[in-house]
């Protein structure tokens, strides 16, 4: 109806199509067959001769028309079976979720699989990737070890996910599991082609290809050499993400994925910074290796609107927590891809899409939540209401965490928390902020749901290596405001301090000691903190240096402590 009359098409009317006429063509050629139609089908006039004359009738041959098979490359997942070869293809993407499942600043799993939904249902044209980093940094993810983030991906409909830094975050073990349950009941793809293991054997899949009407799309998989350093050592004992074997076979890979495909995407938790322990950069991939299309990439945090063009490659990322969705389209033309566009779309037009031209265009007015990604939450937070009220330690004291107590001076609370960062780190001092620490823990059981209550802010435990006079210049910067309140007042552990709240501001620190020793203000230490003081959080600029290990949540972490050290 909206194409026999397009002034009830919102669609239309934004293209401005006021009419649509018949192919001239085609009504020529009905109109012929109707003709003869009509002809085969006239009932012939009674013959007036007596008898006719039956001749044995002449048949010819039928001719036959050989119609070629289709080839489809080994292993390809058909994603669209017809036969055009002009079309757009659209490349959805996020990165750097983090575990933020529910809307919030970011738009959700429950709206994303209905912007999904959707999509699909304009187009069969269509591949949906996210570039790592998804199923760690929330309780609803942490305390399942994943798992929540897993199943919401296979509900939403992701094609392919490249494992990143912090998806380890559960141990090699939990990751390369995960990866075999979603081959074996999901349509999801856990690509990654350069984490090998002590047999230089690939862990994940390497590659995947996408079969659409002829048009083939190769997604390789890439995880950031970092990973080593940017989760704890342990979770990928064992593995190798920078070997020979990789730097030298790059180029060979992604000639063989080249030779099979029409277009070629990498999917990389790798980013845009430069200060990893390797300094290997997306865009130094773009300079350096050919062939490569489109790079959906993650791990910077890097929001790039329209995407950034190194060479013949696209570089795309949103930025993270899906505050922004990824979009591109790939425009293809005679089976060809001709050039791309790359757009975000941010979590607020999605909550209100009269402010989006893209939602206007469609006749969206309205973006619901899928129900069924909602009662799966809600499941999983029933779940979490009952395991946070679990009993997993015991005090004696009460530890205190009063606001105005850890804004001023060390508390038993917060020199804990740093004591259990050392712990669960081995660096040489941890510094905590006391604005970080929002609540005291009384005397007797404690459970999962007191510690979270401690500690809400899905901080992450980072190390960082600082010279001597950068403690000297921490201390300074956090005893400054005293007596006054001040939330990077910093907890400590494992230094012994000497300060004068009456001197100066900038000269209040007169020794600061490491296992009874004075810190050399030129040696060099291993420092734990969190992953916002380590940011240049709370003015902390001095502590503001490359990460070299990248631990669990601060609640998981002082959960382990008091588990071992805290039991009645």
């Amino acid at each position: 109806t909206d194409v026999d009359n397009p002034s009830k098409s919102a669609l239309a009317q934004w293209a401005g199509i006021d009419y649509v006429p018949a192919d001239a063509v085609v009504r020529a050629y009905l109109a012929s067959a109707k003709s003869e139609y009509a002809a085969l089908t006239k009932k012939p006039a009674a013959p007036v001769v007596a008898a006719p004359v039956v001749e044995a009738p002449v048949v010819e041959a039928p001719v036959v028309v050989e119609v070629a098979a289709k080839v489809y490359p080994k292993d390809a997942i058909i994603k669209s079976d017809g036969d055009e070869k002009d079309f757009y293809l659209y490349v959805v993407h996020t990165n750097d979720v983090h575990g933020r499942i529910e809307a919030g600043p970011g738009v959700g799993y429950a709206k994303l699989s209905t912007l999904a939904q959707l999509g699909r249902s304009l187009t069969n044209k269509n591949l949906l990737l996210d570039a790592g980093d998804v199923s760690h940094g929330t309780l609803l993810t942490n305390i399942f070890d994943g798992e929540t983030t897993g199943v919401l991906l296979d509900m939403v409909g992701y094609d392919a996910v490249a494992p990143g830094n912090h998806d380890f975050n559960y141990g090699k073990e939990r990751l390369i599991e995960a990866a075999k349950l979603a081959e074996q009941y999901s349509n999801i793809k856990v690509l990654s082609a350069n984490v090998l293991d002590e047999n230089k054997n690939m862990v994940f899949q390497p590659y995947q290809l996408y079969y659409y009407d002829g048009f083939v799309v190769g997604v390789i998989g890439a995880t950031t050499p970092d990973t080593e350093t940017k989760t704890h050592p342990k979770n990928v004992q064992g593995l190798t993400f920078m070997s020979d074997e990789v730097i030298y076979g790059a180029q060979a890979l992604v000639d063989e994925v080249r030779a099979k495909s029409d277009y070629v995407i990498l999917l990389a938790h790798v980013g845009l910074d430069e200060d990893g322990s390797y300094g290997v950069t997306s865009k130094m991939i773009a300079e350096n290796i050919k062939g490569i299309d489109l790079i959906v990439d993650g791990h910077s945090h890097t929001t790039l609107e329209n995407g950034l063009r190194v060479g013949d490659t696209l570089i795309v990322q949103t930025g993270e927590y899906m505050e922004n969705i990824g979009l591109v389209e790939i425009s293809v033309r005679g089976g060809k891809a001709v050039g791309e566009i790359a757009l975000l779309i941010p979590a607020s037009e999605v909550m209100d899409p009269s402010t989006s031209d893209l939602a206007r265009a469609v006749g969206l007015t309205e973006v619901a939540d899928d129900p069924v990604v909602v009662a799966y939450v809600e499941q999983q937070k029933e779940i979490l209401a009952k395991m946070t009220s679990e009993v997993v330690a015991y005090t004696a004291v009460r530890l205190d965490g009063e606001r105005e107590n850890v804004r001023t001076k060390p508390t038993n609370l917060g020199n804990m928390v740093a004591a259990a960062m050392v712990e669960a780190s081995g660096a040489d001092v941890a510094f905590t902020n006391g604005g970080g620490i929002r609540a005291s823990i009384p005397v007797g059981d404690v459970t999962r749901g007191d510690i979270i209550t401690v500690l809400p802010f899905n901080n992450t435990l980072v190390v960082v290596e600082v010279s001597g006079q950068d403690i000297y210049d921490a201390l300074e910067w956090g005893y400054s405001r005293l007596p006054d309140s001040n939330g990077g007042f910093p907890q400590t552990a494992n230094m012994s301090i000497v300060y004068s709240r009456f001197s100066e501001p900038g000269n209040r620190i007169k020794r600061v000691l490491i296992n009874g020793k004075s810190v050399d203000p030129k040696a060099k230490y291993t420092l734990a903190t969190n992953d916002f003081m380590a940011a240049g959080g709370d003015g902390y600029t001095m502590l503001d240096r490359p990460v070299v290990m990248y631990g669990r949540g601060l609640d998981e972490v002082l959960t382990d402590y008091m588990v071992k050290h805290n039991k009645k």
